[in-house]
């Protein structure tokens, strides 16, 4: 095992065609169905001979005493004596081999010696993600694969509907509510629809002409655009939106959207973005920025069909794999099978919400958040935030948790 740097600073976005494939074998031993998944998702395609294993790293001490690997990912969560155990496993596999820890403990001793001490290349808190895997581990597995943005600044979530009406705007407010009241942090809502937008009608808010300025003109995305700008909402929750005719046409920039962007990951946690689709030029690096891209679909062919377009599409900007589906609606009568929707997209859906009545309706005639008219829509949202947010519940965030997680 080597020591490698856990600071190192967000590489370049790298075409997927430029990834080199792992030239190895690579192990993976873990303790539960969670970090499987997200492990298998948030390497997938880049390390195509990746063997995930259920067990903790006495099971990959046994393992290594008779065969060998190129990467080991090894779960020491609930194991005494941790360090001891990885420091055993470490005498017993070669010296170049990469050694990948997951665990629960969140403190910084810990973390400094297994990577400072032992010569882990990096060690990750649960509960996992897909993005912090795509960054964290990713690296030390594939070189010159793409990492999530990370950097300094707000997480940037993008949400787009595979088509219209398919509900993407409901959980985008929700998702961005959600997160307020689970990580407690700022959150901005970015309804980028500028003509026909709905975010604003479902928290009952009226915007202004600002946005359509800054995203013209990058200049204008000053200092005080915010305060011109972004409506507050209850739970640390600002609204950025616009309602523009439909007989004008905004003349978005690259700069724009850029200067917007950086804007609002400068002041806020996390920047939900609700994207429209197809999504134009000038708005395509929101999903180079984004560390998750959630496309909302129905139970429908078409719906299908076009969440797989814009994976593909996503994946050619970025080199990664980073989009979640979310099937709504999706025991609606009269609509695809979930099977026949997973034989489409060729993967089952990351979230599945069914549908949950005329209260949804309601809430949206009435200007009020869903979520609080229908208290079972955030239950099926929670795979969602425990995936954005990396948390079950709403625990204080520890120094090493906004370290890794930037």
């Amino acid at each position: 095992m080597r020591v490698l740097s856990s600071d190192a600073a967000p590489a370049a976005v790298t075409p997927a065609s430029e990834i080199a494939a792992p030239t190895g074998r690579i192990v993976a031993f873990v303790a539960d169905d969670d970090t499987a998944n997200a492990l298998r998702l948030g390497l997938m395609g880049a390390a195509p001979e990746l063997d995930i294993r259920r067990g903790t790293v006495r099971h990959a001490i046994r393992f290594f005493e008779k065969e060998t690997a190129q990467t080991a990912i090894v779960d020491v969560a609930g194991v005494a004596d941790a360090a001891a155990a990885l420091d055993e496993l470490a005498r017993l596999c070669p010296p170049d081999l990469k050694m990948l820890v997951i665990g629960d403990s969140t403190e910084i001793g810990f973390y400094r010696t297994l990577v400072g001490d032992l010569g882990v290349a990096e060690y990750m808190h649960k509960p996992l993600t897909r993005d912090a895997v795509q960054r964290l581990l990713l690296p030390h597995i594939a070189q010159g694969a793409a990492e999530a943005p990370g950097g300094r600044g707000g997480h940037v979530v993008a949400v787009c509907g595979a088509r219209g009406g398919v509900g993407a705007t409901t959980i985008a407010v929700n998702t961005a509510l959600e997160l307020a009241r689970l990580a407690r942090g700022h959150i901005a809502l970015l309804d980028l629809h500028l003509q026909g937008g709905a975010a604003a009608l479902m928290l009952s808010a009226r915007p202004g002409p600002g946005l359509r300025i800054a995203l013209e003109d990058p200049e204008r995305a000053d200092a005080l655009f915010l305060e011109r700008t972004a409506i507050a909402i209850a739970g640390r929750v600002s609204l950025l939106g616009a309602e523009e005719p439909f007989e004008v046409t905004p003349a978005i920039s690259d700069g724009g959207v850029g200067r917007v962007l950086d804007v609002l990951r400068q002041k806020f946690n996390y920047v939900l973005i609700d994207l429209p689709m197809p999504v134009p030029v000038p708005m395509r690096q929101v999903l180079t920025a984004a560390r998750e891209v959630v496309v909302v679909m129905g139970p429908d062919v078409a719906s299908v069909r076009d969440a797989r377009a814009i994976r593909h599409m996503v994946k050619a900007l970025t080199g990664t794999d980073r989009v979640l589906t979310l099937l709504n609606r999706a025991d609606i009568r009269k609509g695809v099978t979930l099977k026949l929707v997973e034989k489409g997209l060729g993967v089952a859906p990351d979230v599945v919400v069914p549908d949950l009545g005329p209260g949804m309706l309601e809430a949206y005639n009435l200007g009020v958040p869903a979520a609080q008219r229908v208290p079972a829509f955030a239950r099926h949202l929670a795979p969602l935030l425990r995936e954005v947010a990396a948390t079950n519940t709403a625990p204080e965030r520890s120094w090493l948790k906004r370290m890794l997680r930037g």
